[in-house]
């Protein structure tokens, strides 16, 4: 959802920056405030999924993020945009489009949440969003969580946190574990057609899929609200019991280290966020090209569930910053490439400099032809 500095393409963050810097010559905007418990972060939110585009007069499509702005803006109370640091700029670049914000990391979190909401809401085909969601739950290790609800319901409130500056409800931590999907009061009668549900549900509906898409469980609003109120304990004990496991790190990189030494692979390490936009973009890719990848190398894909993840990255005596991050080691735990340009951490290979660094971690690493080469690199372009 957002990026800083080692996050995603720094080529694209540089050009945000420079844009920034422009923008407001006077000096006013600072990246830190000197404030210690609520510093002014300056935060660049990935908006190419959202809603800013708008066809002109001319039938020529624009960039136009006056509505993303204004929710932004509507996010955060009226005095925190008066702070002499407090800033939005909306940036439409080549390779993508951001919004850079100048905000106190409480109200991030509060935009965070609201993006969030408007992109599990995002879609009007019910049905291709399901399917996309279902793919990505491989991808990341998750189950899928359908959310039958509007969009500032209770229920979507508690599954998301508050998105408004009036309001502070906590988002319960375990819905990382899970793709979530939403379905709105007017996605209802299409997503009945689907077949999954066997009636429509007029009140509040949860419902934990697997992996293939059969139903796990399903709570109804009987089950949910308690005196007109949702009950946030049996929304948790709904996603713990059905949270798919994670492995040990640490258990997970020596089990790999034997596979390698048995079929001659090296292992690819994959250290990932469970909100990051580019952290998803690269799980997509890799198991998009899992034949290719899964015949060179053992994937380890880890993100904040993980257990002794930390523990790992000792182990391994790497520093990084930002993710998605990637290692490559072989069976012996010898360090043979990352991600890590002489620019910084490429996170998701955008840029041709990005993309040159990742071709020369594959090459030294693997038996990929270069024809298999040139078509994982021109793929990493096609990338949603």
């Amino acid at each position: 959802m957002s990026f800083d500095s080692s996050t995603g393409d720094p080529s694209m963050y540089i050009r945000i920056c420079v844009a920034l810097f422009i923008a407001f010559a006077s000096g006013s905007v600072k990246a830190e405030d000197n404030s210690k418990e609520d510093p002014v972060v300056l935060l660049a939110y990935s908006v190419d999924d959202f809603p800013i585009w708008r066809t002109g007069q001319d039938g020529k499509v624009a960039f136009d993020a006056t509505i993303l702005t204004s929710l932004i803006r509507s996010c955060c109370s009226e005095e925190s945009w008066r702070h002499e640091s407090a800033r939005i700029l909306p940036i439409k670049q080549d390779d993508g489009s951001a919004i850079v914000v100048a905000q106190t990391m409480s109200n991030h979190k509060r935009i965070q949440s609201a993006l969030q909401q408007i992109s599990a809401f995002a879609y009007d085909d019910v049905d291709k969003r399901l399917r996309k969601n279902l793919r990505d739950s491989v991808a990341l290790n998750k189950r899928v969580l359908l959310v039958e609800a509007s969009p500032n319901s209770q229920l979507t409130q508690l599954i998301f946190g508050a998105s408004t500056a009036q309001e502070d409800i906590e988002r319960l931590e375990i819905v990382n574990s899970y793709v979530v999907h939403c379905i709105g009061d007017s996605q209802r009668n299409q997503f009945f057609r689907s077949g999954l549900h066997s009636e429509i549900e007029r009140g509040y509906r949860l419902t934990v899929l697997e992996q293939d898409g059969s139903i796990r469980e399903t709570l109804t609003d009987d089950e949910l609200v308690e005196r007109g109120t949702v009950n946030a304990k049996v929304v948790q004990q709904l996603l713990s019991a059905n949270e798919l496991s994670v492995p040990d790190a640490i258990q997970a990189l020596e089990d790999a280290k034997q596979v390698t030494t048995q079929e001659g692979k090296n292992i690819l390490v994959q250290m990932s966020g469970p909100d990051c936009g580019p952290c998803i973009r690269l799980s997509r890719y890799l198991a998009d090209h899992h034949e290719l990848f899964s015949r060179e190398y053992v994937h380890l894909h880890l993100d904040s569930r993980s257990p002794r993840r930390g523990e790992l990255i000792e182990e391994l005596d790497v520093k990084f910053k930002g993710v998605p991050w990637m290692v490559i080691v072989s069976g012996e735990g010898e360090i043979i490439a990352t991600s890590d340009a002489d620019s910084g951490n490429i996170g998701f290979p955008t840029g041709e400099k990005s993309q040159a660094h990742f071709r020369a971690m594959l090459e030294r690493s693997s038996q990929l032809s270069p024809e298999e080469l040139d078509l994982l690199i021109t793929d990493l372009n096609s990338v949603v």
